[in-house]
């Protein structure tokens, strides 16, 4: 099998038991402030696990649940087999299981996996983006007024949290259509890669909750960097994609003057 065909696989078994437990999620774990842990997560990342490594014996794992890869593993699957806990964990229907594979640190196929309405989404470097194997893209809109945002807002108790995305919100508002919290980040740049949303911003991820997406989005014609504007990366903890350069640029303008305030109090 190939690679994106086993992460179809990984990612659909394990979102299978996700479903299958949904409203049943069993006991809940801390692993730090604000950072939930169910039963689920850790089964469904062994699943993950299991499949990928049946298939690519030598691979290795980044993964939200205690995976790290050598510090020279040339093929590193990031895995975050439920992203979007706390939405699972308290019923609201809204998380997804995202695989990406990188090889040497470039991410070369992702995929997202919605399993309450069965949508896989995929995408290879140089291939595209594709729905449930249709292909799909961002979104054609060219008015930043008409548009809509999804954004991810840390616990303000989160350890290293830059409170960063909700004074670029409160900046941008005013100039786009809407603005959605969603509580996954995966899922919201899975939907700017097909166009369902125009522009995505995080201040506080880890590579397994955006890499997956990231290509996607590039894939469907977007554009994304860190809120910096620095290329994105393993090590990356922001991001922001857009559906065009336009939008990417206004969003990147606004959050630099968010930084430079920011700097200037501390």
């Amino acid at each position: 099998m190939q690679p994106i065909d086993v992460a179809i696989e990984a990612a659909q078994q394990a979102g299978a038991l996700i479903r299958d437990r949904f409203h049943h999620s069993g006991e809940i774990h801390w692993k730090g402030p604000a950072d939930m842990v169910t039963q689920v997560d850790q089964d469904a990342e062994e699943i993950i696990v299991r499949t990928i490594h049946q298939a690519f014996p030598d691979h290795e794992f980044l993964g939200e649940e205690g995976h790290q890869p050598s510090p020279n593993a040339e093929h590193v699957w990031v895995i975050d087999p439920l992203d979007g806990t706390w939405n699972y964990a308290t019923g609201i229907p809204f998380f997804s299981t995202s695989i990406a594979l990188a090889v040497r640190g470039q991410p070369v196929l992702g995929v997202i996996y919605d399993a309450l309405h069965d949508e896989t989404f995929a995408a290879q470097a140089g291939q595209g983006v594709f729905v449930n194997g249709q292909r799909a893209h961002c979104s054609q809109r060219t008015h930043l007024e008409h548009a809509s945002a999804a954004l991810g807002i840390a616990p303000a108790r989160t350890r290293g949290n830059p409170e960063l995305a909700l004074p670029i919100l409160v900046r941008l508002h005013p100039l786009i259509e809407m603005a959605r919290i969603s509580g996954s980040a995966a899922l919201a740049l899975a939907y700017v890669a097909c166009g369902r949303l125009d522009i995505a911003f995080f201040d506080h991820l880890h590579a397994w909750d955006f890499l997956a997406g990231v290509l996607m989005t590039t894939e469907g014609g977007g554009v994304v960097t860190e809120l910096s504007g620095q290329p994105i990366s393993l090590g990356s903890r922001d991001v922001l994609a857009a559906c065009n350069p336009a939008f990417h640029a206004r969003v990147l303008h606004i959050a630099q003057e968010v930084r430079a305030e920011h700097s200037v109090r501390a």
